[in-house]
């Protein structure tokens, strides 16, 4: 999340982004600004496509401000739309902003990819870090039955050289993401998943898209164990 107002150097300058103490001199402005470039590459390649920057106001110091309205701000400042009067990428992106952790930036993402364009989308291209893969492949993906032949994840790491280890960011990923969402598939029922939204939602925002996405009321109240019937989502009917 953005935190200051002069963010041509967004993609070096910590001080622009609200960082806790672990993520910083990491290369995490280096490599958000890859993500958000290769979201905008891989929505240039698809005119029919929206490309949807997720995140919520998960942090009370920086008052009501989104993840994802920063990066689509900091694409402004930095210029990293295409360089091409015929692209409209740009028109083509949209903000997700309710999203407090990675589940909902894929459930919500497809409910606002409807709300934008009244229908759900029929691929799914995600990036993110390449620690997440497993994440997003391997859970998330299959606990909405999305097909896996229409997902596709791409990891973007920052260069070793920024004092990025992935060793390491596997080792917290398998500790503090996988394994809970193994037992809470919809994080929702486990106190430590519980207990992360609820921090990463401090202005206490309420998603509306139970009324903008009702095809996906009963997916978005599912708490699981077991997974939400496949035969129950727009894109399982009758499969």
């Amino acid at each position: 999340m953005t935190v200051s107002g002069d963010l041509q150097d967004a993609d070096h300058d910590e001080k622009d982004w609200f960082l806790l103490e672990y993520q910083k001199g990491k290369g995490l402005p280096e490599v958000i600004i890859a993500h958000i470039k290769r979201g905008i590459e891989e929505a240039d390649k698809d005119p029919d496509s929206l490309l949807v920057f997720s995140g919520g106001e998960t942090r009370a110091s920086t008052g009501p401000f989104t993840e994802a309205a920063s990066y689509f701000n900091v694409a402004d400042a930095m210029k990293l739309w295409p360089d091409n009067p015929s692209s409209t990428v740009r028109a083509r992106t949209a903000a997700e902003e309710y999203a407090t952790d990675s589940f909902q930036n894929l459930l919500f993402s497809i409910c606002r990819f409807h709300e934008v364009t009244g229908s759900f989308p029929a691929k799914i291209t995600v990036i993110s870090f390449s620690f997440k893969g497993q994440r997003f492949e391997k859970m998330h993906a299959r606990a909405l039955s999305w097909p896996p032949d229409e997902f596709v994840f791409i990891g973007v790491d920052p260069p070793a050289s920024t004092g990025f280890d992935l060793e390491e960011a596997t080792r917290g990923e398998q500790k503090s993401a996988v394994k809970p969402f193994e037992s809470d598939p919809y994080g929702c029922h486990s106190a430590i998943l519980q207990e992360k939204r609820k921090a990463r939602n401090p202005l206490k925002r309420t998603p509306p898209y139970e009324l903008s996405c009702p095809e996906l009321r009963g997916l978005l109240n599912w708490c699981g164990p077991t997974f939400y019937p496949k035969t129950e989502l727009p894109w399982g009917k009758g499969k």
